[in-house]
């Protein structure tokens, strides 16, 4: 029985403190114990037969609780607890499996795997006073044999194997005496930038590299390279350690314990572990994926894998006073930077929730020795963090603890079991990228005896495979060093400096009191980032205060031959004077008076698109009612449902129509006749409502928007002020009078004195005819949704004249192409996408595209504000997001609409206020970029979820669309049972390469269409927008059930036949996803361990299944490199026997021999 004595003697021995001082009621956290040490308690106790868990240590940390837990019968004493296990004969040099740690850094070591291409290794350098060569030689030499995971190679089945020797040499000397300081600064910094970066020759037992430079002046330079594959950070210190001593002359007695008995003696608590498993595999359905931090596209990352190396160096004060604040909160120092981390990332991550990669160092006390054994002791938690509640830094790390503390007591399966069965669950590899490492109490990095040895540390950094960021804090010299590992260029340019700013900050202000214990513990915007918002967001302007249709009777009173209205073509053109609309709109105007229309009243439009529409909607302004467009093609009970919501009281339509409801229904060429015209237009109060523009609605309901006067005067004066607009420009009306675009064509022009070339509806689906209109009108603003663009551009070559000045595009993605083939059709003609929304009056932010382009640049961004807007980006707890940090696009101002028409629960939802300021909230994700711009990313509505994975299918277009020949790219979901990941691209098919290897570069393999398939041309709505369901509906067919097919020759077979047995499955189709059937990498070894041994293939390796993921791809990469080798139908002979003994019998078998 372990007595309640013993106990507290132990926990002072961790403490190091008297056992007096421990009383029975303290709280040991608050005392310094922290979770390593409490799980190696709980661990020492088990091995003692005490039923207790590490959880439970750590719910109730006082020695009275403890007792209580640990006083059932039965658990032997102290002196008993030990026995050594039998140690059976099995010869030292046979091949052992690997941990579940060393197979993740083997398996990742390969270029093939995603963040793959790098080893997992610590390299550090030590600079000192002059060393002996010969020395070290011998001191590196008994450290290798005191050691045999110093001396061990990893085979191409994914096992290990002890060597007698290295397979290569461990030590060299280079000798820098007598060189100049730039030869020296030269050959040391090529030193370290190869170390730095190297993979160490495994496979040869090269896990371990020493490098001694000696220089001038007595200065020598030791460089150490340890692969962790053969060690882990608590290994590191014991062999550094080690070294020193055989340096100084010491005998080195070697462990009585190895690591190759650990791996194949240990009994595991089989228990335990399914108890664990399955307390992870409830968890699995909801648990959170990686933290979605802003990236670069990985074709796009220079030196994908250089790791580059950020630290902070805590002063021992200041660590002082960091401890005492975490243990007077109950709290372990690791758990509080933890939850500073945990913070700092979700301030960079598009989800509040995410998985964190934690290491454990703990190692069972399965011998007197083991703290001494180099070898693979790391586990791992995956740590979920939820930073979505505004809580102050104490509360969010006592949340991390108890979380922290909950998986930790299921820590016997291990945290990258549980990857691969969320892959599983998943169909797909997961990855946790984001890795907190403590190394808190391990003790000191480097003990004083290494440091005077070699020297002090003057460079020190780690790599690790499919890892992108590594934060470690260890101890040194007194104080904690926080390091951050990361592979710099997978984010944008400045992110993780900025990131790592944060963090320190935090970090320094924990250790000055209470005040950063009580802060807030969500990152706000950095002062720099805050400021660039503010700059771009100072647009106040002034306002023109003129109703939309002002300037127009202003122009027909001053300039009433200048021509307002243009149309139609060589004979068959005409045009309408200032003075002759004027008089057309007011008889027009008259009519609807006569008819009982009055000042704020709606009044209907529903005709064939062309000059009478615009005479119907200045006619509407003109007597002071609200004009309400509807397509002239529209279903009878939409339109109705229109009519209906926005309380129409009159209607304008062709000759003989009925509108379908008990309202005066004029035809507009009668009312254009009306005997009594107005004798002056209305102008109401520009807060009125101007128009009531009905877009699709979530329901399935068409919404409508009520926009004022003043919200569409605001837009039309930005963007005229912005192009110069005047009254010798003209307008192409190409958009629906239903879309919000002809709002612009028609009162742009109206407001300054120019002129609109009318559309008539027999032309509007003919580029030819646009580009005609354009030359004989001398059309100089073209205002448009992209794809128009396009198409006039197509039909155009050199056809389109030289009138264009201004072509303003929006309404959809803007393509950066449509810009360089615009500047080669018609040189100096300014080009701009705009962002806006019919709740934000046509247009919000502007991007004007001064010469070529970025060429990274696949889609033109949003831009910066207009006049008197304002733009946030919003998280989904009412934060701004940090730059690069895609959120909810808000935007606030002048031009805001009023609300829905009749529908005040919509409109609360969608237009809020904040910090005195009406916004909308626009559905559409976007971030901000370091300057001010705002990137579009896609609607919110346009995310799905693939496997478990978020998918923002713009950011797969935006992708798809940066390929060379690809002009647009539509990207969906097809498949209710097993839904796919497919995309329809337009473009040149002699230019289009393979999309899917090109797509790769650009995409993580969860974001890459199953399908991607060329069309000539993708339908588009009235509007002019790509039609995404239709595009949708295309593709359908497209994705048959070709994943079940049948092999088609002896190695397809061969290969389906060993996966389906690895898998647990009768039938494996060529094409179906390994990951998808519920292969893993444990599964993918094993796969290509039987490839290799049964097929008699010694090239094929892990990368190839990762790499082709189908037995259909495997086969292909396998025959072309037995061709390559000149022996193209050997793996065919070998599969056709291979599948011959397959079919026998054992009886048959034995019977050949």
């Amino acid at each position: 029985m372990i007595g309640r004595d013993e106990i507290r003697a132990t926990v002072a021995a961790e403490l190091g403190c008297p056992a007096s001082d421990v009383a029975d009621n303290d709280n040991l956290i608050q005392l310094g114990l922290n979770s390593i040490r409490m799980m190696a308690l709980a661990g020492g106790w088990r091995k003692r037969g005490a039923g207790i868990t590490f959880a439970e240590l750590a719910a109730s940390p006082t020695i009275d609780s403890w007792y209580g837990l640990l006083s059932a019968d039965g658990v032997p004493d102290a002196a008993e607890a030990f026995v050594a296990e039998p140690i059976e004969p099995v010869a030292e040099e046979a091949p052992f499996p690997l941990a579940t740690m060393q197979h993740a850094y083997w398996i990742g070591r390969s270029d093939e795997q995603e963040l793959g291409g790098v080893a997992a290794h610590l390299y550090v350098e030590f600079d000192g006073g002059q060393m002996d060569p010969v020395r070290l030689e011998r001191a590196v030499a008994d450290l290798v044999a005191a050691h045999p995971m110093l001396r061990t190679r990893f085979l191409p089945d994914g096992t290990q194997q002890t060597l007698a020797q290295p397979g290569r040499p461990v030590l060299s000397v280079v000798d820098l005496r007598g060189q100049s300081p730039d030869q020296v600064e030269s050959a040391l910094e090529e030193l370290r930038d190869r170390k730095t970066h190297q993979r160490l020759a495994i496979e040869d037992g090269q896990v371990i590299d020493v490098t001694l430079t000696l220089c001038d002046q007595d200065r020598s330079r030791v460089h150490l390279d340890i692969d962790m594959l053969a060690g882990d950070a608590l290994s590191y210190r014991v062999l550094i350690s080690d070294l020193a001593e055989l340096y100084q002359g010491a005998t080195l007695v070697a462990p009585g314990y190895s690591y190759r008995r650990f791996r194949t003696q240990r009994q595991e608590d089989a228990t335990a572990r399914e108890r664990d498993r399955d307390w992870w595999q409830r968890r699995l359905p909801e648990m959170p994926g990686a933290p979605e931090l802003p990236t670069v596209a990985v074709g796009d990352r220079r030196a994908p894998h250089r790791t580059v190396r950020y630290d902070h160096w805590l002063a021992p004060e200041d660590k002082q006073r960091l401890v005492a604040g975490a243990h007077a909160r109950g709290l372990t120092p690791a758990m509080a930077l933890a939850a500073v981390f945990a913070d700092t990332i979700g301030g960079w991550s598009a989800r509040d929730r995410f998985l964190v990669n934690v290491p454990l160092f703990h190692r069972e006390p399965v011998h007197p020795d083991i703290d001494r054994v180099v070898g693979d002791f790391t586990s791992s938690i995956m740590l979920e963090v939820d930073t979505s509640e505004n809580v102050s830094v104490a509360e969010r790390a006592r949340a991390i603890q108890r979380t922290m503390y909950e998986s930790g007591s299921h820590a016997s399966y291990s945290g990258l079991e549980v990857l691969r069965d969320l892959g599983r669950h998943r169909d797909e590899p997961v990855l946790a990228p984001i890795v907190f490492t403590s190394a808190l109490d391990l003790g000191e990095l480097f003990s004083d005896n290494v440091i005077e040895t070699f020297g002090a540390p003057v460079w020190i950094i780690s790599q690790g495979p499919q890892v992108l960021l590594d934060a470690q804090i260890t101890e040194l010299r007194g104080g904690f060093l926080i390091n951050w590992d990361v592979r710099e260029t997978a984010f944008p340019e400045g992110l993780i400096g900025a990131m790592f700013a944060t963090f320190t900050e935090a970090v320094q202000r924990l250790a000055e009191g209470d005040a950063g214990w009580d802060a807030e513990a969500a990152v706000r915007l950095p002062t720099a980032q805050a400021e660039a918002r503010a700059a771009v967001n100072a647009t106040e302007g002034p306002v023109s205060g003129r109703c939309l249709h002002q300037g127009f009777f202003e122009h027909a009173a001053a300039n009433p031959k200048a021509p307002a209205v243009m149309w139609g073509l060589d004979d068959e053109h005409g045009a309408w004077s200032y003075r002759e609309l004027a008089q057309r709109s007011l008889a027009v105007a008259g009519a609807l008076h006569a008819n009982g229309v009055q000042a704020g009243d709606a009044v209907a439009v529903q005709l064939p698109k062309g000059r009478d529409q615009i005479l119907a909607v200045l006619g509407i302004l003109a007597v002071g009612a609200t004009y309400v467009p509807i397509g002239f093609d529209q279903p009878d009970a939409r339109r109705a449902k229109i009519l209906q919501t926005a309380d129409c009281t009159a209607a304008l339509t062709i000759d003989g129509a009925e509108i379908g409801l008990p309202i005066p229904c004029l035809s507009i060429a009668a009312a254009a006749n009306h005997s009594e015209p107005l004798s002056v237009p209305v102008f109401p109060d520009t807060g009125e409502i101007a128009y009531v523009l009905f877009t699709s609605g979530s329901t399935g309901l068409p919404k409508g928007v009520d926009v004022p006067h003043s919200a569409a005067m605001n837009t039309i004066d930005a963007v005229n002020e912005w192009f110069g607009v005047g009254n010798g420009d003209r307008a192409l009306a190409l958009s629906a009078l239903e879309f919000d675009l002809s709002v612009y064509d028609m009162f742009g022009m109206f407001s300054v004195g120019g002129a609109v070339v009318a559309v008539d509806s027999d032309d509007r689906v003919t580029a030819t005819t646009w580009v005609e209109l354009i030359r004989q009108h001398r059309v100089s603003i073209l205002n448009c949704v992209p794809s128009l663009l396009d198409m006039i551009l197509e039909v155009a070559g050199d056809r389109l004249g030289d009138s264009l000045r201004a072509v303003i595009l929006g309404g959809d993605w803007v393509g950066a192409e449509l810009a360089r083939r615009l500047a080669k059709r018609v040189p100096g003609c300014r080009f701009s996408g705009l962002g806006g929304a019919t709740e934000t009056a046509i247009h919000s932010t502007i991007c004007e595209v001064n010469g070529e382009p970025p060429a990274h640049w696949a889609t033109v961004p949003f831009g910066i504000p207009l006049r008197n807007v304002r733009c946030r980006v919003v998280s989904p707890s009412g934060r701004d997001c940090l730059d690069w940090v895609p959120g909810e696009l808000w935007v606030g101002g002048a031009n805001v609409a009023a609300g829905y028409r009749n529908d005040p629960q919509r409109t609360a939802e969608r237009f809020v206020e904040h910090d005195g300021i009406r916004w909308y909230k626009t559905g559409d994700m976007a971030r901000y970029w370091p300057d001010g711009t705002i990137e579009f990313l896609g609607r919110a509505d346009n995310q799905v979820q693939i496997r478990g994975y978020r998918v923002e299918l713009g950011e797969v277009e935006s992708a798809l669309r940066s390929v060379p020949g690809v002009r647009h790219a539509v990207a969906g979901v097809v498949g209710a049972n097993a839904p796919k990941l497919v995309a329809a691209i337009v473009g040149d098919p002699g230019e289009v390469g393979d999309i899917a290897a090109a797509a790769a570069d650009l995409l993580p393999s969860y974001m890459i269409p199953t399908r991607v398939v060329l069309f000539e041309r993708l339908p588009l709505t009235p509007n002019g927008k790509l039609d995404r369901r239709a595009v949708v509906a295309l593709l359908e067919p497209e994705v048959s059930g070709s994943e079940d097919c049948a092999p088609r020759d002896d190695v397809e077979a061969a290969l389906a036949g060993i996966v389906g047995e690895v898998l647990g499955q009768t039938s494996v189709g060529v094409h179906n996803d390994f990951f998808a059937l519920g292969g893993d990498s444990v599964l993918a070894t094993t796969v290509i361990a039987r490839v290799r041994d049964w097929l008699d293939i010694d090239h094929a390796v892990v990368a190839d299944l990762f790499a082709t993921r189908t037995v259909a791809g495997l086969a292909e990469r396998l025959n072309s490199r037995e061709a390559q080798r000149g022996t193209p139908e050997r793996l065919s002979v070998i599969a056709r026997h291979y599948l011959e003994v397959a079919a026998m019998t054992d009886e048959e078998v034995l019977a050949q021999g």
